[in-house]
C-alpha cells in the first residue's frame, strides 16, 4: 500500500477554496509542525508524507471496528457525513473481513504519483486524479452531474488539494451530523484556529464511542467565538463559519460570517482588559430564562450581529425601569455600547460625543426631580420620536427658566442626529437614554451595586484563558 504521494508531488498549495484552506493548515499541524509562523506550502515531502500516514492509519484502524457504537468509533462514524460512499462504509462492510476492509481503505487513501495532462481544478498544477463526493465534501454526485461522462468523478485535483481535502476533518468540530469549520482569509488566524481544532478533534477521535450527534444549542458559534477570545493579535480579516454535511441523505451547506470590524471588537472585548467587565454585562444582558447569555450572544454574532447593542440597550431599561434607577452595571456596559458603535457601526467620536453632551444636561434636569416617576417617564418616550420631541421641548423651557445658560438645552446638531430621517436615528436616541443613565449613575444615583443576577453559570466566552 502505498500511504503518501512521492516527494516529487507532494506540493501544498493554499487556493481560494475556503475548505481546502482549512485542510491545508490542518495537514500542516498533522505534520507535527511546531512553527505557528510557516505556512502549508512550506511542508516538505517528509513532513506531508508523515501526515498521510497519520491520517491512513486513522481510517484503515476503523477496519478492525464492528459498527459506528464500538469504543474509538469517531472517524467510522463520522464518515457517513464525512464520506459517503467511502469503502470505510460499504453497503457490504459487515460481510468483509478485518483484512478486506483494510485492503480496501488503503487502496482508497493511496495517494497516486501520477502526472494528468491536466490542471487541478483549484491550484492549476498538474493533477494526479479526477475526484468527486466521496474525496471532496459538497462535490456532485456522478448519479447526478450531467457535465461529464457517466461514471467521471469529474474534479481534477493535485495530490496536495486532495489531501488538503482529507485533512479537513481534523480542522472540523464533528458532532450532531455536521461538521463546522472556522475560516479567516487572515493566514495567522486561520492558523491558529485550525491548529487548536486539530488538536480537540483527534483527542476527541480518542476519547468517543462513535456518536456524533448530541450537541448542545449553539454549541458551533460559541466555540467559534472562544477561538477569537484566544486569538492575542489584532483581526485583519472577517471570520467564517462553514456548518456543513456531506451525507447521501441531507447534503447541507449553511455559511454565517462575522465581518472584520466586529471580528475585531469581540476578540479585543473577550480579552480581560477595560471593557472586560462590560463584555460580562453583556453576556448576562443576553441571557433569558430559557437559554444561557453565552449561547444567545454568541447566535447573535454570526446571525443577527444587529441585535447586540439593542440587547443591551433592552436590559438597562428593563433593570432601570425594574429598580426605579440606573443598575450596577450602567457605566461599564455603556462603554461597551459606545465601543460597540464606534468600532463596528462607525459612529464618529463626534456623534458620541454630541449625544452625551445632551445625555449630561438631561441628567442634570432630572437630577432637579429626585421622585421616582421623573426617570420613568424619560424612559417610556426616549424610543418614541414624537413623544421624545415633545418631552424635549418642555423640558428646554424649564432649562432656559432654571438656569443661567448660555447654550440651549437641545443644540441643532443634536436634534438632527435625533430626528433627521436616516439609519442611525434609532441608535443615537437608545445611545442618548444610556447616556442619560450613565450621568446619573456617575452622580450617585445607581439603584443598586452589579450583582450577579442569574442563578447558572454563564461565563462560557469569558472563562481564563486555556
Amino acid at each position: 500500500m502505498n500511504s503518501a504521494p512521492s516527494a516529487s508531488g507532494h506540493g501544498v498549495r493554499l487556493t481560494a477554496h475556503p475548505l481546502q484552506r482549512v485542510g491545508a493548515y490542518a495537514l500542516l499541524a498533522l505534520a507535527g509542525v511546531a512553527d505557528q509562523q510557516r505556512s502549508p506550502e512550506s511542508l516538505t515531502a517528509a513532513e506531508f508524507k508523515h501526515a498521510c500516514r497519520r491520517m491512513t492509519a486513522d481510517v484503515v484502524a476503523t477496519a478492525d471496528l464492528p459498527d459506528t457504537k464500538a469504543p474509538q468509533a469517531f472517524w467510522l462514524s463520522a464518515s457517513y457525513l464525512l464520506w459517503p460512499n467511502s469503502k470505510m462504509n460499504t453497503t457490504n462492510r459487515k460481510s468483509l473481513s478485518i483484512a478486506e476492509r483494510r485492503t480496501q481503505i488503503g487502496r482508497w487513501r493511496s495517494y497516486s504519483a501520477t502526472v494528468l495532462d491536466v490542471p487541478c481544478a483549484l491550484c492549476g498544477v498538474a493533477a494526479c486524479g479526477f475526484y468527486g463526493k466521496v474525496d471532496v465534501p459538497l462535490g456532485a454526485s456522478v448519479e447526478h452531474r450531467n457535465t461529464t461522462v457517466p461514471g467521471h468523478e469529474g474534479m481534477a485535483l493535485c495530490v496536495g488539494c486532495l489531501a488538503s481535502f482529507h485533512a479537513l476533518p481534523y480542522g472540523c468540530s464533528i458532532r450532531g451530523g455536521r461538521a463546522a469549520a472556522l475560516h479567516s482569509w487572515d493566514d495567522d488566524v486561520l492558523a491558529r484556529m485550525t491548529r487548536r481544532q486539530v488538536h480537540r478533534t483527534r483527542q476527541q477521535a480518542l476519547m468517543s464511542t462513535g456518536d456524533t450527534t448530541a450537541t448542545g444549542r449553539y454549541s458551533r458559534e460559541v466555540e467559534a467565538l472562544q477561538g477569537l477570545r484566544r486569538y492575542e493579535h489584532p483581526m485583519r480579516a472577517g471570520v467564517e463559519l462553514y456548518v456543513f454535511s456531506n451525507s447521501n441523505k441531507q447534503q447541507a451547506l449553511d455559511v454565517h460570517s462575522i465581518e472584520q470590524p466586529l471580528a475585531e471588537w469581540l476578540r479585543e472585548t473577550l480579552h480581560p482588559g477595560q471593557l472586560g467587565s462590560g463584555f460580562r454585562y453583556l453576556v448576562r444582558a443576553h441571557h433569558t430564562s430559557k437559554t444561557l447569555g453565552s449561547v444567545r450572544l454568541a447566535y447573535n454574532a454570526f446571525h443577527l450581529p444587529e441585535r447586540l447593542a439593542g440587547t443591551a440597550v433592552a436590559y438597562l431599561a428593563r433593570l432601570t425601569d425594574a429598580l426605579g434607577g440606573p443598575p450596577g452595571e450602567t457605566v461599564e456596559l455603556v462603554a461597551l455600547y459606545q465601543s460597540f458603535v464606534r468600532e463596528v457601526l462607525g459612529v464618529t467620536q463626534r456623534e458620541i460625543d454630541q449625544i452625551e453632551q445632551l445625555g449630561d444636561r438631561i441628567g442634570q434636569l432630572l437630577r432637579t426631580r429626585p421622585e421616582r416617576g421623573t426617570l420613568k417617564e424619560f424612559e417610556h418616550v426616549h424610543s418614541e420620536p414624537n413623544k421624545l420631541q415633545t418631552w424635549l421641548k418642555k423640558q428646554a423651557v424649564d432649562w432656559t427658566l432654571r438656569r443661567e445658560v448660555s447654550e440651549p438645552l437641545v443644540s441643532t446638531e443634536q436634534w438632527r442626529l435625533l430626528f433627521e430621517p436616516g439609519d442611525r436615528v434609532r441608535l443615537h436616541r437608545d445611545l442618548l437614554f444610556i447616556s442619560v443613565l450613565q450621568h446619573l449613575a456617575k452622580q450617585g444615583w445607581l439603584a443598586d451595586a452589579a450583582t450577579e443576577r442569574n442563578d447558572q453559570d454563564d461565563n462560557l466566552l469569558v472563562e481564563e484563558r486555556q
